[in-house]
């Protein structure tokens, strides 16, 4: 009988302790950049951000060229690339920063190549994905990679 009555006396005294918990509930609150539509009400028909230039041939009049278009998701964007006779698309996906995503293409380090990235809140530049050609051949590598965080602030 004495085992039972601690059994009961515990039972009560941890339903007591988890009623206190939830009355004073959680004292966090997530703050979240979510004041941008993740759907795009108009879609620009022509490229939103473009970069080409001349490929050294005597005969042809080609091109490395690479331009950004807007889809219908907001932060989401269809990279198109031509190279010579060559022609590739690609996905470029900026995080949500509670900003309208602007994205640029910049000249790259070498001959035939550019950097795609987008501008942040202070309006600099941050490189994302770079465009290049190497040896003959169309190379696309991510240079960096960005997310966006939750904060949990306590009261």
């Amino acid at each position: 009988m004495k085992h039972c009555s601690l059994l009961i006396l515990l039972v009560v005294f941890a339903c007591n302790q988890q009623k206190n918990s939830e009355q004073s509930g959680d004292q966090s609150m997530t703050v979240v950049n979510d004041t941008i539509s993740p759907i795009r009400n108009k879609v620009a028909s022509g490229p939103v951000a473009s970069f080409s230039e001349k490929v050294k041939d005597p005969l042809n009049d080609w091109r490395f060229a690479v331009e950004l278009y807007e889809t219908k998701a907001t932060f989401d964007f269809l990279v198109k690339i031509k190279y010579k006779e060559l022609d590739a698309e690609d996905t470029l996906k900026i995080p949500n920063f509670g900003i309208q995503p602007k994205v640029e293409i910049q000249k790259g380090p070498g001959e035939q190549s550019c950097i795609l990235g987008f501008l942040d809140k202070k309006g600099v530049f941050k490189e994302y994905k770079m465009v290049q050609v190497k040896n003959q051949q169309l190379k696309i590598s991510t240079l960096r990679h960005y997310a966006r965080t939750r904060y949990k602030v306590k009261k």
